[in-house]
């Protein structure tokens, strides 16, 4: 055979070996995708630099395929986070410490069958830090400026870089020469509180945590302005500019509270029952529950939330709490929501509470109180107490009171009957009341309990009194002096 038919045949040979490997797979002719920024550089210098949160842009192509995806990487790839976009805003993390970085994004496009570019696309990020702001807030109405030593501040932070990027806060309590004190970027809000020492060192809460953080915060002073200082830090060392609060604290003197909650000539009652009591309640704290401030739209002595409001009636284990408002969040709500830790504690209450026309007669913040619920002409009409009606004792040692006023609205109410698995109900006293219709004045034969007691399963002693007249009305027998001795100091033991 010629050297050129043996050519010929290794050729048609060689061929024929070739399509079959390409059949089987051994030789690929697709290659992997190619991916692209949409700029190839970015140069800017100084205060022109881009914030870290910045905006990439890529796409890719495949020469036989398609793209059906991209992975990005903003750490030298070590690590990609699959996308199907083509832009995306990220946040870049400037080392801690540093104002500025020079930062790569790194994309790599997917095609459908699952190859990735070898070469992935990159551009580098001339970024500088901004510093985060802060800004001290607080629930609408409820930012007192009068205080026992259980205050709570609210906050919020922004950082031009992304939330993300806030690291944490500085918080000082009156002198900004002293020691941080460090909370996690997690925390929007705290309650500073004294323990029963009054020392210069406080309890720190989170939010609504009820067990404190490690770390004490110190500084505090009583009876004196407090300032409360705090700045928010990002994660490369920046902090915002301070913000600050203040606050009046007041050191508790004995361990009676007496609260009033009166909206109008409130210090008439309870000039009435401090002056017959004196003999035996020789000194007491004051708060008033509804002093509203017209200047700063806030009540200026009542705690923003019930848990705080709670830790300021742990200072005390007696309570006297008077009102003219009950229907209102500011006496029964708030007294059922945050009260529950002093009785647990062991703590004794007697709360006077004459209601208004608009309360229901049933509730759920009566839960606390020994009243299952109010009770209510059938007719409709108003029930009253005329002038020298009595009101009159269960137990005959007790003394029988005299209206000494009008009183032109009266809500008896039925005591609890069952006991609340933790406490049992008594009756004191029920009242003589009659109803004002068309018809004029008419007695009234319904339920007429005005006094009530709960008692404690515990140690069977009476922890709450309840009364649901104003006792400076019903002093016609000139003995509500009695009266107040035998509910404050002998039966709830003050």
């Amino acid at each position: 055979m010629k050297p050129s038919n043996y050519l010929f045949l290794f050729f048609i040979f060689t061929l024929l070996f070739s399509c079959k490997k390409g059949y089987e797979g051994d030789i690929n002719s697709i290659s992997n995708p190619e991916t692209f920024m949409a700029v190839s550089k970015i140069e800017r210098t100084g205060e022109n630099r881009l914030t870290t949160r910045v905006d990439a842009y890529w796409w890719g192509t495949s020469e036989k395929g398609f793209i059906t995806g991209y992975e990005v990487s903003v750490d030298s790839m070590k690590t990609w986070v699959y996308t199907t976009k083509t832009d995306s805003s990220i946040l870049l993390l400037i080392p801690f410490g540093n104002d500025t970085a020079d930062l790569p994004i790194f994309v790599r496009a997917i095609d459908n069958l699952g190859q990735k570019d070898l070469t992935p696309a990159s551009l580098i990020y001339p970024v500088r830090n901004s510093a985060p702001t802060i800004l001290l807030t607080n629930i609408a109405g409820k930012k007192p400026t009068k205080s026992f030593p259980a205050v709570h501040f609210y906050w919020a932070a922004n950082d031009a870089d992304g939330l993300q990027d806030l690291n944490g806060f500085e918080v000082y309590l009156n002198d900004t020469n002293t020691t941080k004190y460090n909370l996690s970027n997690s925390i929007l809000d705290i309650t500073i509180m004294s323990d029963n020492s009054f020392s210069d060192s406080c309890f720190v809460f989170a939010g609504n945590k009820t067990k404190a953080l490690d770390a004490r915060i110190y500084g505090i002073k009583y009876n004196a302005w407090n300032v409360f200082y705090i700045k928010a830090v990002d994660r490369a060392g920046l902090k915002s500019k301070f913000v600050f609060d203040s606050i009046f604290i007041k050191k508790p003197v004995s361990k009676t509270l007496f609260i009033n909650a009166y909206l109008t000539s409130r210090n008439t009652p309870q000039n009435f029952i401090s002056t017959r009591t004196s003999s035996f309640l020789t000194s007491f704290d004051t708060l008033y529950l509804n002093n509203f401030s017209t200047t700063l739209s806030t009540y200026t002595e009542q705690s923003p939330d019930v848990l705080t409001q709670a830790r300021v009636f742990s200072f005390f284990d007696k309570i006297i709490w008077i009102s003219d408002e009950g229907a209102t969040s500011n006496t029964l709500a708030l007294a059922q929501q945050s009260t529950n830790q002093f009785f647990e504690k062991g703590g004794r209450m007697f709360m006077m509470c004459n209601f208004g026309s608009d309360i229901p007669n049933e509730s759920e913040s009566f839960g606390f109180t020994p009243i299952q619920r109010l009770a209510s002409d059938s007719s409709g009409l108003t029930i009253r107490m005329n002038l020298n009606d009595e009101l009159k004792p269960y137990n005959n040692t007790w003394p029988t009171l005299k209206c000494n006023i009008i009183i032109s609205s009266v809500k008896p109410f039925f005591t609890q009957s069952t006991s609340s698995g933790t406490s049992n109900f008594d009756s004191l006293y029920k009242a003589s009341l009659i109803t004002l219709g068309p018809g004029g004045a008419k007695p009234y034969f319904g339920q007429s309990n005005v006094v009530s007691k709960r008692i404690s399963l515990k140690n069977n002693k009476t922890v709450l009194v309840f009364m649901s007249l104003p006792i400076q009305s019903l002093n016609g027998n000139n003995n509500a002096n009695l009266f107040l001795e035998k509910i404050l100091k002998d039966e709830l033991e003050f």
